[in-house]
């Protein structure tokens, strides 16, 4: 008999609104697998020219244990004998053990129904946590499995649910391949794939009408991982391997068919095999509740909404995450540094949960924070305007809506991409996106808390550009800055010798193009300033992992390089 394994989390969760922006800009491009040449300039004393090689890693998680000290107290003793609480299983789950196994039917352990049909001939070998798991693919014949329509399974938008269990690739997914699906596109559905030829959606993911999620990438074949995604307050949140990777608002969600494992996807038809699965699952289980999670980290962040009014009447609201370090007391004298963080246009929404990452994949520049335990991290996010100017970190518009200057070829030099700002700062349209942004900013170095001369900022494409904007602004008030394939104000040079500037960018950026660091750095160093600029050589617009994971000439990252700035130097 298997072992099962019980998944005990304990926490709450946060409700946040979701709407959908409309276009997004920011694309995922595939890096070298090895490494790159890294060219970066640093200002000392005598110009140098140092290069570094980093090698870029697919994932980086950061988990945080917590610790529990317990207090040790005198009580009165009782006979009584205490009450345990029963603990509510799944509604489903199939450990495909051979006492389970009649025919061609995979019995429910629960029982009540919700069994699995199998077609094909799939085969058992050993799982992840004893016993024994679905072999799905081994043969040229189409192998799923089929749990009939039931509407213990038919989740909507306000119900909460959760789905568990553990999955092994035996080789390169060929397309959209399906782990599991439960409806169709007619009546809803939801489950999760692998996807291959789409890379805003590369990896294992989580669809359905709320969207599609990642969950990981593709990478760890033959490796056992653990996914649970949890429904709870119109709100889904995705874990691999124990780790909180994902989490998103649902927008709609109804769910009517056949729920199928392994192969078919429920939205094909009887004889497609387009989406078979080439490897293996265990323990499946669903459940017609919310476990309990407990959320650390960075996606443990407190979750606000800011509320601004700009002189002219101008409003807008901006969802916010803010990060503490574990030993943050609002009370306390300690003093803490500041990360003010600027997500990309594809972060843009009001999910308050996307800016915490870069296209759904983690932020290593914040988990690095994160780590070090020893900063607060404030992230705003905004919405899409539609290129007008609003809502967004920058005036990117071109006077037609949806048409951002880094959409193509730009209208004014015929020239693919974002240039750099050559315009005075007085004549470069302020947003209202980013006046709440920097007034947010204000109210946090209003605690005290904060440490003043610690205030640092960093940005990632749009958010770069709006990196290399606040620091136009507002001078005084930053240490540091790590814009990322942003684009500066090329006339706010001499205003800015007094901040600690690393600039990286990938020198085959047609989105933003590489001048906009470049000139920038050069510029800021001729009126004496301390600029570091990074060039990825061959490199296009997704160039925020080398970024994060590169490292200067003493051997540090942005992050760690961050954390020793300071205005009183």
């Amino acid at each position: 008999m298997k072992r099962t394994i019980s998944l005990i989390m304990v926490v709450s969760m946060l409700l946040v609104l979701f709407v959908s922006c409309g276009d997004v800009s920011d694309t995922t491009t595939n890096g070298p697998e090895a490494s790159t040449t890294v060219t970066t300039e640093t200002t000392t004393q005598e110009d140098t020219t140092v290069e570094v090689t980093t090698t870029v890693p697919v994932t980086t998680e950061t988990t945080t244990e917590e610790t529990t000290t317990a207090e040790t107290t005198t009580e009165e003793t009782t006979t009584e004998t205490p009450v345990v609480p029963v603990e509510k299983g799944p509604i489903l789950h199939l450990d495909f053990e051979a006492e389970h196994i009649e025919g061609n039917v995979i019995k429910n352990v629960i029982g009540g129904g919700l069994d699995a049909t199998i077609t094909g001939t799939p085969e058992y070998v050993s799982g992840p946590t004893g016993g024994s798991a679905i072999h799905f693919g081994t043969k040229p014949v189409f192998d799923f499995l089929t749990i009939a329509n039931d509407e213990r399974l038919n989740f909507e938008t306000s119900d909460e649910f959760t789905v568990d269990f553990w999955y092994k690739l035996d080789k390169k997914a060929m397309g959209w391949d399906n782990l599991f699906s439960k409806g169709t596109q007619k009546n809803g559905w939801y489950g999760v794939w692998l996807g291959t030829n789409d890379n805003t959606n590369q990896g294992v993911c989580w669809g359905g009408d709320t969207g599609n999620w990642r969950i990981g990438m593709l990478s760890s074949k033959e490796t056992w991982h653990h996914i649970t995604v949890v429904s709870k307050n119109g709100l889904l949140f995705m874990f691999l391997d124990g780790v909180q990777v994902n989490s998103t608002a649902v927008k709609r969600y109804v769910s009517n068919g056949n729920l199928y494992i392994g192969g078919r996807n429920s939205t094909s038809n009887d004889t497609d095999a387009s989406a078979q699965f080439h490897g293996c699952i265990d323990d499946f289980k669903i459940y017609d509740y919310a476990i309990d999670i407990k959320i650390s980290g960075l996606m443990g962040a407190d979750a606000d909404t800011f509320e601004y009014t700009a002189a002219n009447g101008d409003k807008i609201s901006l969802p916010y995450r803010v990060y503490y370090p574990s030993d943050y007391d609002p009370k306390g004298d300690k003093e803490y540094p500041i990360l003010f963080f600027l997500h990309g246009h594809g972060e843009t929404g009001t999910d308050n949960s996307k800016q915490l990452q870069v296209l759904n994949m983690p932020n290593k520049l914040l988990d690095d924070i994160v780590a070090m335990d020893n900063c607060i991290i404030l992230a705003p996010q905004t919405y899409c305007d539609r290129a007008t100017n609003y809502s967004e970190w920058v005036a990117s518009g071109t006077g037609r809506e949806y048409q951002h200057v880094w959409d193509g070829t730009n209208p004014v030099d015929k020239k693919q991409g974002m240039p750099i700002r050559k315009d005075d700062l007085e004549d470069i349209t302020y947003t209202v996106g980013l006046q709440a942004a920097s007034a947010l900013l204000d109210k946090f170095l209003a605690l005290d808390t904060v440490d003043k001369d610690r205030v640092y900022i960093g940005g990632i494409s749009m958010g770069g550009c709006g990196t290399w904007e606040m620091i136009a602004r507002r001078p005084d008030t930053f240490a540091a800055a790590v814009p990322v394939c942003g684009s500066g104000i090329l006339t706010s040079a001499e205003s800015l010798t007094d901040v600690a500037i690393w600039a990286f960018h990938g020198t085959a950026d047609t989105t933003v193009r590489p001048e906009g660091s470049e000139l920038m750095v050069k510029a800021i160093k001729e009126a004496g300033g301390n600029a570091t600029y990074t060039a990825f050589n061959g490199i296009g617009h997704s160039v925020w992992d080398y970024a994060y994971n590169a490292k200067n000439a003493e051997g540090q990252t942005a992050a760690q390089w961050l954390m020793e700035q300071t205005k009183a130097d």
